[in-house]
């Protein structure tokens, strides 16, 4: 051992036992249960909570997760088809979220606590991992690091623009690799493609109003980086409870949702809301699943009590019908929402290519353009893109009146 590296060790020493000197100024040390944990760079609390199968929170039990789990799920909440996951799904899943000194990003902000949660022997674990002051993020980025190289996919919330991010930047920062994994489901953007007719798609917003978790006492996560601050301060340990009991809520709620995704998207729930209906039509047209977007979208139409929502509902099941070539179901819906609507050109525009290229009655054709027009004109204030519309009506009834005249 060259000279450098006995007074690298030194250093270490002296720094860890300054930590576990400065570990008797705290105040409240029993205030949770937590282990110090130590390696080769220093020490932290870690704190474990272990769930059994059967412990349910909010909509489902941990053990309804693994019912019909498979790469096809996982490839359809993630919206990708190029999954390479061949370990057992199981035991290669970590849920992830973290707390941190700021909600802006950037290297002067710490991930203080990294919660994670993974399966063991039928259970659910759940570890936080906290560093008391700024020595000690080393070693437990050190161990966090291990814990992300042991699992392909990781789930979080918001953890593609920000968690996981800033792990990594905290990583380099320390001088440490930045672990590699195949997967990572960030279940904010598979929540926004369902329920982004939500006022907010945070995950407060999804436990009240979808997923059936109600919060006692919670700490909003906005004041969480000033009540940490406070902690550096005086030091009482009691002060990070709500804390970590915010985190631990986070981390059980990922477990909640994707099983809640899961089920919908395995068409396991009946009783989706005509909202909820109409978004999954519109992820199956996505998929180019065009008899099952007609399905959702069917249903949607049908439950909806909204005027707004039942048309919207009408105009792309509409689309998907021609797609199928369901002509007759087309019109009937494009005449319906003639009934149901004035006010819009959509549906005499539909017609009117219905019967020009379809049905090649260019008359009727021409008396749905001109209905068009005179609805335009009359809407013209109220309508986007006039000029563009008016224009292409225009050009359609002088097309059909050369149709007309050639016959």
């Amino acid at each position: 051992m060259n000279l450098r590296d006995k007074l690298n060790r030194l250093e270490k020493n002296d720094t860890l036992q300054e930590s576990k000197e400065r570990n008797a100024d705290y105040i409240n040390k029993n205030a949770f249960q937590y282990n110090v944990v130590e390696n080769e760079d220093g020490v932290y609390l870690k704190t474990t909570a272990t769930y059994p199968s059967h412990y349910k929170h909010g909509l489902y039990a941990i053990q309804k997760f693994f019912k019909q789990l498979d790469t096809n799920i996982l490839a359809t909440i993630t919206n990708s088809n190029d999954l390479e996951i061949n370990k057992n799904i199981k035991n290669n899943i970590l849920f992830i979220d973290t707390e941190t000194t700021g909600l802006m990003g950037g290297t002067g902000t710490v991930s203080f606590l990294i919660g994670i949660g993974y399966f063991h022997d039928e259970k659910f674990v759940v570890e936080q991992y906290l560093m008391r002051d700024y020595d000690e993020e080393t070693p437990m980025l050190i161990d966090i690091k291990k814990k992300l190289k042991e699992h392909d996919i990781v789930i979080s919330f918001n953890g593609k623009s920000f968690d996981i991010p800033l792990i990594k930047t905290r990583l380099i920062l320390n001088r440490l690799k930045r672990p590699d994994f195949k997967l990572h489901v960030d279940l904010l953007h598979s929540a926004r493609r369902l329920w982004s007719f939500l006022d907010s798609c945070s995950l407060n917003s999804l436990e009240k109003n979808i997923l059936d978790f109600k919060r006692v006492d919670d700490i909003p996560g906005n004041l969480i980086p000033e009540l940490y601050f406070e902690f550096l301060e005086n030091k009482d340990l009691k002060q990070l409870i709500p804390i970590l009991e915010h985190n631990r809520y986070d981390i059980l709620s990922l477990v909640t949702l994707f099983t809640h995704l899961k089920e919908i998207h395995l068409d396991n729930i009946d009783n989706l809301s005509p909202h909820e209906l109409y978004q999954m039509g519109r992820i199956k047209e996505k998929d180019k699943n065009y008899e099952s977007c007609i399905n959702y979208l069917e249903k949607s139409m049908k439950n909806s009590e909204q005027k707004y929502l039942e048309y919207k509902a009408m105009k792309k099941l509409s689309w998907q019908y021609k797609r199928v070539d369901r002509y007759e179901k087309a019109v009937e819906i494009w005449q319906s929402m003639i009934k149901k609507s004035p006010l819009d050109v959509f549906p005499y525009v539909e017609m009117a290519k219905f019967f020009e290229h379809r049905e090649k009655d260019y008359k009727k054709a021409l008396s749905y353009t001109n209905q068009a027009i005179k609805l335009l004109s009359k809407h013209r204030i109220i309508t986007n893109n006039f000029k563009k519309e008016m224009d292409n009506l225009k050009y359609r009834k002088k097309r059909l009146f050369k149709k007309i005249c050639k016959d």
